[in-house]
């Protein structure tokens, strides 16, 4: 028990906090670039062991692996590691579909949705609990450890949990940005109630199941043979103070958690998530435009968080993701809006998870660019740049003559024109920030690309 209370002294939020082609397409230049970089972050960060993938679109998927679950035990592929705070990700997604659907709405309201809850503001709405700006207290605290300790092998249900444990509110809905785990626990209840079945359930036949994320599973409330790594609890980030959790039972700890961060999974199925999620095949543009209407935050790794997102700095660009740690365990998944990479990270011990992804997605990126050149001199395609854009795209493509249509998240055209030759460059601080589809028409053909204006 004392080694629990230590970690989460340390952590006081739970950042626990399409099909693809094979790996066979990666260039094994990169490949062994990535896993380069991984053999050196594990060194460096003094971490047990670390899985990652990397999805490329036109190339496919890399997956690799450094270190150790225990002992002598190396990491393979095949093992699952908690993937923490990154399940908010897919019961935001939840949320939103249940929103196309017409059985939800952004500004519903918790009184009409749940039934009345100890320390719940029933005017709080769905957009507040999805952006964290609830003003709610964490349920996830220290009576909840000692909870939690009391007996390791019992099973515990989202009500139950912030009926024993939710404090009295910090502040009034709608205002400042503050993480809290209860908003998604709340959300997981919300997506129970609308659809009338187990949230593990819910998510597993609407995107587990049609995406083939097959190692993907709810801790307690799924079965599954996969073997799980080992987790490496080390207080305030401190390897030297790293020691093996993996005799502590999960019953307790994971159920308590399961909408806020109750995933096992693998770095291929978050990279596929990923991948899926931000490029548009899970929900609509209009969903997606909202999910990604970031509040500026101040943090040491993410500099926005949008509903059910996280938005990063990295090497002068924005990548789009979340992360997590749990008991253990760390995670990252970034993507990178402009050509459609996604990268994973998962680690069997705690540690900030963005470190070692950051690196792994710029390579992805440096090498899809040398790539996209390539198809572009064969005239295969066309390039747009820069996206995301602040104030002006230009189009690259073979010599020709063209229209060229911008469509809104709503199917509008907002912008039309004819150009003839290999470049066209057009200003869009006209319009709003979100996502786009440039469509560009010709004899020859059409071409399709999705463009982010992003101030």
């Amino acid at each position: 028990m004392k080694k629990l209370i230590t970690y989460f002294a340390c952590i006081p939020v739970l950042f626990f906090s399409v099909s693809l082609r094979s790996q066979s397409g990666i260039n094994p230049g990169l490949a062994q670039a990535l896993q380069n970089s991984i053999n050196s972050m594990r060194t460096s960060m003094q971490v047990k062991g670390i899985s990652a993938a990397a999805y490329i679109p036109g190339q496919g998927m890399w997956k690799g692996v450094t270190g150790v679950s225990h002992d002598s035990t190396l990491i393979d592929t095949t093992m699952l590691f908690s993937i923490g705070s990154i399940t908010k990700t897919f019961v935001a997604a939840e949320i939103f579909k249940l929103i196309e659907g017409g059985q939800l709405s952004l500004n519903d309201s918790v009184y009409n949705l749940l039934p009345s809850i100890p320390n719940v503001n029933p005017n709080i709405t769905v957009k507040q609990l999805l952006g964290h700006k609830s003003g709610l207290a964490d349920y996830l605290n220290a009576n909840w450890q000692n909870g939690m300790a009391a007996n390791y092998n019992a099973i515990w249900y989202a009500p139950q949990a912030i009926n024993a444990f939710l404090p009295a509110p910090l502040a009034a809905p709608g205002g400042s940005y503050k993480y809290i785990n209860t908003n998604y626990a709340l959300l997981g209840m919300i997506v129970e109630a609308k659809t009338g079945d187990s949230l593990h359930k819910v998510l597993r036949n609407n995107f587990l199941s049609p995406l083939g994320l097959n190692n993907t599973h709810m801790e307690v409330f799924e079965t599954y043979t996969n073997t799980i790594a080992h987790n490496w609890s080390a207080p305030n980030f401190n390897p030297a103070l790293a020691s093996d959790e993996s005799a502590v039972p999960h019953n307790a700890l994971w159920s308590s958690v399961s909408a806020a961060g109750g995933y096992m999974g693998d770095p291929a199925d978050l990279a596929k998530w990923g991948y899926n999620l931000y490029s548009g095949n899970v929900i609509n543009q209009s969903s997606l435009t909202q999910m990604l209407t970031f509040t500026g935050v101040s943090s040491s790794y993410f500099n926005g968080y949008g509903l059910g997102c996280q938005r990063f700095p990295g090497n002068g660009r924005t990548y789009w993701g979340h992360a997590g740690n749990y008991f253990g365990y760390a995670a990252c998944m970034l993507y990178y809006p402009q050509d459609s990479i996604c990268v994973a990270v998962l680690i069997n011990q705690d540690c900030y998870g963005a470190t070692p992804a950051k690196p792994l997605i710029d390579l992805a990126i440096t090498q899809a660019a040398v790539g996209l050149k390539e198809a572009i001199k064969g005239n295969k395609t066309m390039l747009v740049f820069p996206n995301p854009s602040q104030s002006k795209f230009t189009i690259s493509i073979e010599e020709g003559k063209y229209r060229i249509e911008l469509i809104d998240a709503m199917g509008k055209i907002v912008y039309a024109d004819n150009f003839s030759g290999t470049v066209y460059e057009f200003n869009n601080e006209r319009f709003n920030e979100g996502i786009y589809q440039l469509k560009i028409h010709s004899d020859k053909g059409s071409f399709s690309e999705k463009v982010i204006i992003m101030r």
